[in-house]
């Protein structure tokens, strides 16, 4: 399926506190939650949906602006996969500038198995049986899917969970990101800064590789396998981003010194007390972490992608030149989508609008109409008389939007909160303790200042909808 206004000012701790939390900074809580995060996971999302509406109503064949705008809103995937790095990585970038424990890696894989598989496993239920029983000769058969193996096996994108391609991509780098983090904390450095400049650089390297890989498995002599460009290597670019804002996120405070073109930013002024938006160059500051500016640069950003550099609107290959571009495009506008939301300041006016209550309740069910929008789009064609490929855009988009946001909800309340509530139930039982007895961070640490957690309340605690 075709998936493919004035700088905030810095806030001053307070002199002799003893304490700096980033967290508390920046949204005004210790758990690690951004808000206005959970509104950006429905924009992301529903873009998706609409991309894919387009795509399979005929729409995006067509000539127009539109489709073109239409068939690039899968740079959802990327905005994903980007959140996905950086509130998971976030904990141990702190960890590791700061020189404390890291988060212990079987609760975290825990708690992202319990997280996404229920959920998961409901739809892809549904999917197979309905619309796959043919196909399903062997447990294997049943196995691949459900433990998200698809992507490894030549045309095993089973019908109607097709964009599941990602949530199989993700779940590699769910094992993937405890290998990194330990990578990051043995690049070293004398100090916090020393330290915090190389895990940039690490999410640097990442995104470099991204490219690289991309540039190799488009190339039509390239000696992959199908679906090879589907593997997390592809992605490590977005994934790369993610990762860089959680490293600029938790940036040591009281240091003069900028991760960009620190020569700039030593003019020999007192920041003791600042912190990297003030030790960040003010033209860079306009052009990534200024909410309004950021986002009207995404826009236009997203509109040169409509247009033929960034490859085919179909399913035909792009060249690997295309294939950089458009992996460009959107690295840079997933940049400037989140970079503002998780700045200083009050982030203008999108994060008003993503804070909006039923913003915020589409994000929070946002998990869901990922997992059931593709089985709602295959009931409009099987069930309610569209026709694939020439129907009616704007009818099948209502449609479909009318029957997956209840689908969504009901998983939300039925499977995704009785599962978390079940998991903390749990944990609370074993005292503290995570699976295989691992004590949790907050136990591991009692006298320290709080780390960033990944699997905080809130938008920690959703999988990122990679789509």
């Amino acid at each position: 399926m075709g998936c493919r206004g004035p700088v905030s000012r810095p806030v001053k701790a307070t002199p002799n506190s003893g304490e700096h939390h980033p967290s508390e900074a920046i949204s005004g809580r210790t758990d690690g939650w951004l808000p206005a995060l959970e509104g950006l996971r429905a924009v992301a999302v529903l873009g998706v949906l609409a991309h894919h509406a387009s795509f399979l109503s005929g729409l995006t064949e067509t000539y127009g602006q539109l489709p073109g705008v239409l068939a690039r809103l899968d740079v959802g995937v990327a905005i994903f996969f980007a959140l996905s790095a950086f509130l998971l990585y976030r904990p141990f970038a702190y960890a590791a500038i700061n020189s404390q424990p890291q988060p212990p890696v079987r609760r975290y894989l825990w708690h992202r198995a319990v997280r996404i598989l229920p959920g998961y496993w409901a739809m892809a239920g549904v999917a197979l049986v309905w619309l796959n029983i043919d196909y399903l000769r062997s447990l294997w058969d049943w196995a691949i899917p459900l433990l998200l193996l698809h992507i490894y096996q030549p045309l095993r994108l089973p019908v109607g969970m097709e964009q599941t391609w990602s949530l199989a991509t993700e779940a590699t780098f769910y094992l993937a990101l405890p290998v990194i983090a330990v990578l990051g904390r043995r690049l070293g450095g004398r100090n916090p800064l020393a330290r915090a400049r190389r895990q940039l650089a690490l999410g640097i390297a990442l995104v470099v590789v991204g490219l690289v890989w991309n540039a190799y498995a488009h190339r039509p002599d390239a000696p992959l396998p199908e679906l090879a460009w589907l593997w997390l290597p592809a992605f490590l670019d977005w994934f790369g981003v993610g990762i860089m804002l959680a490293v600029l996120a938790s940036w040591p405070p009281s240091t003069t010194s900028s991760p960009f073109l620190p020569y700039l930013a030593a003019d020999g002024s007192d920041r003791g007390e600042q912190d990297l938006w003030s030790a960040t160059p003010r033209g860079l500051r306009v052009l990534t972490f200024a909410p309004g500016t950021s986002w009207l640069i995404a826009g236009a950003l997203l509109w040169i992608a409509s247009t033929p550099i960034a490859g085919p609107r179909s399913l035909a290959p792009a060249t690997p030149a295309e294939a950089i571009t458009e992996h460009l495009l959107f690295l840079l506008i997933t940049w400037c989508v989140i970079a503002p939301l998780i700045g200083r300041g009050s982030g203008g006016v999108p994060r008003a609008l993503l804070l909006q209550p039923l913003v915020r309740f589409l994000g929070r069910i946002s998990y869901g109409i990922f997992l059931w929008h593709i089985l709602a789009l295959e009931v409009c064609f099987r069930l309610l008389g569209f026709t694939r490929m020439h129907s009616s855009y704007w009818a099948l988009l209502a449609l479909t939007l009318a029957l997956t946001i209840p689908a969504a909800t009901a998983s939300y309340y039925l499977i995704e909160q009785p599962v978390q509530r079940l998991r903390r139930f749990l944990e609370r039982r074993g005292t503290g303790r995570g699976p295989g007895g691992a004590p949790t961070a907050q136990a591991q640490t009692p006298t320290q200042e709080p780390v960033p957690q990944a699997e905080a309340s809130g938008p920690a605690e959703h999988p990122t909808l990679p789509v």
